[in-house]
């Protein structure tokens, strides 16, 4: 993803400094850790405790709804949100050739979303009247300032006539947009939710919000980043006019889909509109399809990895081999409530979310930050021959997606509470995949400086 050989990192910058202080890296550790902070503090432990609560038998119930939207947010605007945002100001310049444009509102953003959802983790299941509200929208405020400050960075600095991205500066730009839609959204959903006196967006509106963030923003990032980053360690030349095309595609897609859908949440009962919202859930399909095979990762022309990170390419070759699936749960799910004139079904959503926020996403994020990250890098300096350690974090990650989506598909027909066993066993798996990369990562972060040290001349010889 950067010009370095993948699974490798140079170890002389310019002036003989450690990389990161040679390149002036943005703070993307800061957002990194707070991801991780999220996900294992939060996220996966409501993914994990939510459906014990029902097979359990605790007495949540009014909390439930408030609870599993407050995972929905962590997990995706947290986890994969905030890890999403880091890396894309870290790899921006090198794909762009460019500088960071207005670097002060990369803290801002930072600091903005990361209050608006711990905020949110408060007062979502705090259910205590108007206090609760007040400050579920000021979480929704806080979300919108921080989208406004990462889109603005991001079309600032890949919008332009000198940048070098290409292909890539479509995804990311529109993935931007996307999110800075989305926190608006977001943040009219909650005022609406407060003026009704509710503590929960409604089902139906969240559905809508929830598709534009996962499609419109996460999977527009991920793809962005897997366009321009596989064919390179493929041996494969980058498909820049088909990505480009892709990316419009998705865009277009996804916001046929939202209208229609916020457009059914008024009330309005038209089966021809059922039916636009249904092909445009179905539209996703083809569109995995041609993401998968744009990508390359199943047709290499050549090895390009090192020895030591060729496990790390299992973490992508898992993920986008879940987009085939993804593409066909789509399918099915979209077509026959097209064909029904109905609304897509709750849990055609729900399988479809998990495949590609679990299994895509979740998965593809791991493998490429220990493929490109300068933290894993060094880690393998120290141990070149790892292997066990990833392929457990991608066994774990793997049977957690199996779990929820296999769960979430039988549900139609699997109505007792035993079908949130798998639920919870796949939280709790997820939640062990997450903390051994996270616990890998700050290792790695704690033990950088001393390893490039021991690798680095210590001193220099006076010349004659």
């Amino acid at each position: 993803m950067s010009n370095d050989r993948p699974g490798s990192i140079p170890l002389l910058a310019v002036g003989g400094q450690p990389p990161q202080a040679a390149l002036a890296e943005p703070p993307y550790q800061v957002f990194i850790l707070t991801s991780l902070a999220l996900a294992v503090g939060a996220g996966f432990v409501l993914a994990t405790l939510t459906p014990l609560s029902i097979v359990l038998e605790w007495g949540w119930g009014q909390r439930y709804t408030p609870l599993a939207q407050a995972h929905g947010q962590v997990q995706l605007l947290g986890w994969l949100g905030l890890f999403i945002m880091g890396m894309a100001y870290r790899l921006m310049p090198r794909f762009s050739g460019r500088p960071l444009a207005f670097p002060v509102l990369v803290w801002a953003s930072w600091a903005t979303l990361t209050a608006a959802l711990v905020l949110r983790l408060i007062a979502q299941p705090a259910g205590a009247g108007a206090w609760q509200r007040a400050a579920l929208v000021c979480s929704g405020a806080l979300g919108f300032v921080a989208a406004a400050a990462f889109a603005l960075v991001i079309v600032a600095t890949l919008a332009h006539r000198s940048s070098r991205a290409g292909a890539t500066a479509y995804f990311f730009v529109l993935g931007a947009l996307a999110f800075f839609v989305q926190a608006g959204m977001g943040l009219a959903l909650l005022v609406l939710a407060a003026q009704r006196g509710e503590d929960t967006v409604r089902p139906i509106e969240a559905a809508a919000l929830l598709h534009l963030q996962l499609y419109g923003f996460v999977a527009m990032f991920i793809l962005g980043v897997a366009s321009r980053a596989v064919p390179t360690f493929s041996g494969l030349p980058r498909p820049e006019q088909q990505a480009k095309a892709l990316a419009l595609g998705l865009a277009a897609a996804v916001a046929v889909h939202v209208v229609a859908a916020l457009w059914i949440a008024t009330g309005t009962r038209n089966a021809l509109l059922f039916r636009l919202e249904a092909a445009s859930f179905a539209g996703l399909g083809p569109l995995f399809v041609a993401a998968a095979w744009l990508i390359g990762i199943f047709r290499p022309a050549a090895n390009r990895v090192r020895p030591a990170s060729r496990q790390h390419v299992w973490f992508i070759r898992t993920a986008f081999g879940w987009l085939p699936i993804a593409a066909g749960l789509s399918a099915y799910y979209g077509v026959r409530a097209a064909f029904d004139g109905v609304p897509v079904s709750y849990y055609g959503v729900d399988v479809l979310r998990h495949t590609v926020g679990l299994g895509v996403a979740s998965t593809m994020i791991m493998g490429m930050g220990m493929l490109v990250l300068p933290e894993f890098a060094i880690r393998r300096m120290r141990h070149p021959s790892e292997r066990a350690l990833p392929l457990l974090m991608l066994a774990l990650i793997t049977a957690a997606t199996a779990l929820r989506v296999g769960a979430a598909a039988a549900t139609p027909h699997w109505l007792s509470t035993d079908r949130y066993w798998p639920m919870a066993v796949g939280g709790g798996l997820a939640e062990a995949a997450i903390v051994l990369f996270g616990a890998t990562f700050v290792w790695s972060m704690l033990h950088k400086q001393a390893i490039v040290e021991s690798i680095l001349p210590t001193s220099v010889a006076p010349e004659p």
